[in-house]
């Protein structure tokens, strides 16, 4: 598959190109990437409108106008900024090719200056631009050759030409300088002199053989031969000038070649024809790049398999941990109750022996009874913390089961089994979670296995591939969670505090709002059903968190709940109201001194994990996991970046914490 252009496709695209003469460069753009890169020249066009040049140097050369979008960077790379600075708003007075070499420069004229970009589309492809003097101001590449430097500061030199140039062979001079260059190299092949004498690729010098009816590999022509050869080459540059038949030659259904005239070694492949040179390169050039994109996009697909195959990975951990805890505190609450009248009585022992001595002495005793029935169960005293550990066993089933438990002295025998019993329930709680997350990580990988290869060709028929955001919803247009399976929805300024009132508020919803300035609305979507007093009390603190007195650092603040037909945007005569705001009339239901108080974590809503901020009952309540936070002044990015560290078994990134937060700084109060 052809990657750069010959010197023949550079002559017909320069002639196409003359469109652009007296048009004027808006902007330079430069996208890089591993294999090429590709500068862009915004051009306003003499006939209207503005029109793209691209040049690519690296391993795919061309230069073609383009039709298809390609996403820019957003802080474009020194060169572009160069050309920017040098260019803007720059006439372009001419477009030429050197001598039928794969060199192309534009000449510009901006401010009474001139200044030439010169693109060299040969070896690895260079881009340079000059002065009016023929320094070099700056290169894409600074290359060192025998003959030429192209370092900054430096006079421009171009390469060695070649013995005939195709514009000029006319000229009676031309083919005595064709014959006298194949009599004076008999021994080479014919078709390696015709490649050298012009500067042409192999395969329009076994064009010319090929039509001359001459083998490509025979040597010591005869003069007559030479003739032949030269008049045939003379015909093959006529119709490159002249009389183009653009088109893309396909190999197996796969684009091959793109060529400017009928070739007879193409004569029985397909082809697919164009109106102009450029378009036809454009084509070409797109649809390979579009090629090598879809290899990325399914080297990102896989990449985005094995991240969820990690996540996966980890909440498996997760998984066998929280089942190996929650039931070693099954098995030492259970092993308690076996051993229930031993340890009853042990712990009372102790509790008296501490009143008639220290726990030096009671060490002391214990040390001294390891061959005791019940003194000798006991393996260590931690005084400070009230500890005191047992090794425990029970026989279940003929299998001894052995543990060793640690008692709180403060408490009896039941109360110390308890304790266990609600450490274990507590985990299955959190085995419930995690086992939602993993059933929906798996159903992730399985969706992105089915990514098939069609899937992605089709691809291949759109324009430059952009950034894909994920798909959210409606709701999350807002800040926003669920209270008691109740979806409460917040304005983030006075465009969404007005969108919400008057597209998203039903007649039976109920809507907060927080007793300060700039504070949004927050409406209880309630779908017809009751909402009880927890549930205002739980909305009211939401109310208040993700309002100003947040980010003014305030620990409570009042809030009231109207029902929507209370809110107006009727004023009083001679009054005027900001967009966001209303008129409420009529009774306000106050919470007076309501807290501030949010956290943030992982819900399970509309069939996905989400990440939203609630109150602290809501989070115990309703989220799998969850953090508390507090108004600071801490960095948001840290901030996020440690939210991200916390909820890494989810897939969160960035933009989902940060749509999220409530106004001003944020701090975690407790992981």
């Amino acid at each position: 598959m052809k990657t750069e252009i010959t010197n023949v496709d550079v002559c017909c695209i320069v002639n196409e190109l003359q469109n652009l003469v007296n048009g004027r460069l808006d902007k330079a753009f430069l996208i890089e990437n591993e294999q090429n890169r590709e500068l862009i020249l915004k051009i306003h066009a003499p006939e209207g409108g503005s029109r793209e040049v691209v040049i690519s140097v690296g391993k795919y050369k061309y230069i073609t106008l383009t039709n298809y979008e390609r996403e820019k960077p957003k802080l474009p790379p020194s060169f572009a900024m160069l050309l920017r600075k040098y260019l803007k708003n720059a006439k372009i007075i001419k477009i030429e090719q050197v001598n039928f070499d794969r060199i192309v420069i534009f000449h510009f004229e901006v401010k009474g200056e001139v200044y030439k970009l010169i693109a060299e589309l040969f070896g690895e492809g260079n881009i340079i631009l000059l002065n009016s003097e023929d320094t070099i101001i700056l290169p894409l590449r600074i290359e060192r050759w025998s003959t030429r430097n192209i370092v900054p500061k430096e006079k421009y030199k171009f390469p060695p030409q070649k013995p005939l140039n195709p514009y000029n062979l006319d000229f009676s001079i031309a083919y005595e300088v064709f014959k006298d260059y194949f009599l004076e190299n008999k021994g080479v092949e014919c078709v390696r002199l015709i490649s050298r004498v012009f500067g042409l690729g192999g395969l329009y010098a076994e064009e010319i053989c090929e039509r001359a009816g001459i083998d490509k590999k025979k040597k010591n022509l005869s003069e007559e031969e030479i003739k032949k050869l030269f008049e045939t080459s003379k015909n093959l540059f006529n119709e490159i000038f002249n009389n183009k038949k653009p088109q893309i030659v396909l190999k197996d259904g796969e684009y091959f070649d793109v060529v400017p005239i009928d070739l007879k070694k193409y004569q029985n492949l397909e082809k697919k024809y164009y109106n102009s040179f450029l378009e036809a390169v454009d084509d070409y050039f797109a649809k390979f790049l579009f090629s090598v994109e879809i290899k990325k996009e399914k080297s990102k697909i896989e990449r985005e398999i094995e991240r969820q195959e990690n996540i996966l990975k980890r909440q498996l951990e997760t998984l066998n941990k929280y089942k190996e805890e929650s039931e070693k505190n099954q098995i030492k609450g259970d092993l308690i109750y076996a051993n229930y009248q031993i340890v009853e009585e042990l712990l009372n022992t102790i509790k008296m022996a501490r009143e008639k001595m220290d726990w030096i002495k009671i060490k002391k005793i214990i040390k001294e009874n390891k061959d005791h029935p019940i003194l000798g169960l006991i393996e260590n005293i931690n005084e400070n913390s009230g500890e005191i550990i047992l090794r425990l066993k029970s026989e279940v089933d003929d299998k001894v089961i052995e543990e060793r438990v640690s008692l709180d002295i403060r408490k009896n025998a039941f109360e110390n089994a308890e304790r266990y019993y609600e450490k274990s329930k507590k985990l299955r709680s959190k085995i419930e979670g995690i086992e939602k997350a993993i059933e929906l990580t798996k159903k992730k990988i399985e969706e992105l296995k089915k990514k098939s290869d069609k899937e992605l060709k089709e691809k291949e028929s759109l324009k430059m591939k952009k950034k894909v955001r994920k798909e959210r919803k409606w709701y999350e247009k807002f800040k926003w969670t669920v209270i008691n399976g109740f979806l409460v929805i917040a304005g983030k300024d006075a465009i969404t505090n007005e969108i919400i009132i008057k597209k998203y508020t039903d007649k039976d919803d109920i809507v907060f709002h927080a007793d300060i300035q700039g504070a949004p609305f927050t409406v209880i979507k309630t779908n017809g059903r009751k909402v009880d007093e927890e549930t205002l009390e739980e909305v009211a603190k939401f109310s208040v968190s993700h309002s100003r007195a947040w980010k003014l650092g305030y620990g409570a603040m009042d809030t009231y709940w109207v029902k929507p037909e209370q809110i107006s945007k009727t004023t009083e005569s001679g009054e005027y109201l900001k967009r966001g705001a209303f008129v409420i009339r009529g009774k306000k239901n106050y919470f007076r001194n309501t807290p501030l108080e949010l956290g943030i974590g992982i819900i399970e809503y509309d069939n996905d994990l989400k990440i939203t901020t609630a109150p602290p009952k809501t989070l115990q309540k309703s989220f799998i996991k969850w953090v508390l936070l507090k108004p600071g002044n801490k960095e948001k990015g840290k901030l996020v970046k440690e939210l991200k560290e916390i909820f890494k078994d989810y897939d969160i990134d960035d933009e989902d914490i940060l749509r999220v937060l409530p106004p001003g700084g944020c701090e975690i109060v407790k992981k």
